[in-house]
């Protein structure tokens, strides 16, 4: 199996340091093995914490970006085992696909699927989305499937600098994540099926309960979404639009990066309604 490059450690600048202790439920390192133990039955777990609509909600992501026959590079941010890669290619199919993950094992599971299905064509790379290498507006089209309830308002906020820094003006993205409905009697029923239903689908799997119940605790710290939807629209680099489906059971935020003109035009508007 060909080797997958991993990315040297990146180290924030003291003005990055984050005033308050971080939650240890979003530290990287403890996201990193909850995805490595989890990596063989992730597939299949998906569906059952999206209640069955996994899959659909991966074919609306892409139905977010434009669709074109000409060459596009896409980056596929915490593409786990590679699960969006046919939909990305259905939608553009001459796409040039680079995935990134940080977790080892997600990562074999992906590359075992490039090379069963895809011929080794998908671009691998060991990275955290939020320390990547990408070169600064190189990329035409960033996604990126169930990932956002992973992080906390700061590493979402770092997340969308990220998604403005690698895309070209004009260039498109797109993320899709499940979220807590917003109807009270709903949201509680959800929660429940997390809570139980989720983790012992999980022991019938041969895996280990507890960390399906983990995913319950990202949901709720998650809720509806809002702090990625604030992350995003405060990045003044990107253009933002917000979906919500099926009683707002998933969310999608998707959009474009601004021209240099368009930015500053921002940029302006903004100061003469602060001025007023």
């Amino acid at each position: 199996m060909p080797t997958i490059p991993a990315a040297s450690a990146v180290a924030l600048p003291a003005s990055d340091a984050v005033p308050c202790t971080p939650d240890p439920l979003y530290d990287p390192a403890g996201v990193r093995h909850l995805f490595d133990r989890m990596a063989r039955s992730y597939d299949r777990m998906n569906v059952m914490l999206s209640l069955g609509f996994s899959v659909l909600w991966r074919h609306r992501l892409l139905r977010l970006v434009p669709a074109t026959g000409s060459p596009r590079r896409v980056l596929d941010l915490m593409s786990g085992r590679g699960e969006t890669w046919a939909t990305i290619e259905r939608r553009l199919p001459q796409a040039r696909i680079t995935a990134l993950d940080f977790s080892d094992e997600m990562l074999a599971q992906a590359q075992r699927r490039n090379l069963g299905r895809f011929a080794g064509r998908v671009r691998l790379r060991r990275e955290d989305a939020l320390e990547q290498t990408t070169p600064s507006g190189s990329v035409d089209i960033v996604v990126s499937a169930y990932g956002l309830k992973t992080f906390d308002a700061r590493q979402l906020e770092r997340l969308a600098a990220e998604v403005a820094r690698t895309l070209r003006p004009g260039g498109s993205f797109a993320f899709v994540d499940v979220t807590e409905p917003a109807c009270g009697p709903l949201r509680v029923a959800y929660r429940s099926y997390l809570r139980w239903i989720v983790p012992l689908a999980g022991l019938l799997l041969l895996s280990d309960p507890t960390e399906y119940r983990m995913l319950h605790r990202y949901l709720a710290g998650f809720g509806d979404g809002s702090r990625a939807v604030a992350a995003f629209r405060a990045e003044p680099g990107l253009e933002v639009e917000v979906r919500r489906y099926f009683f707002g059971c998933a969310m999608s935020i998707s959009g474009r990066r601004l021209g240099t003109d368009e930015e500053e035009a921002r940029s302006s508007a903004a100061v003469r309604i602060l001025e007023g």
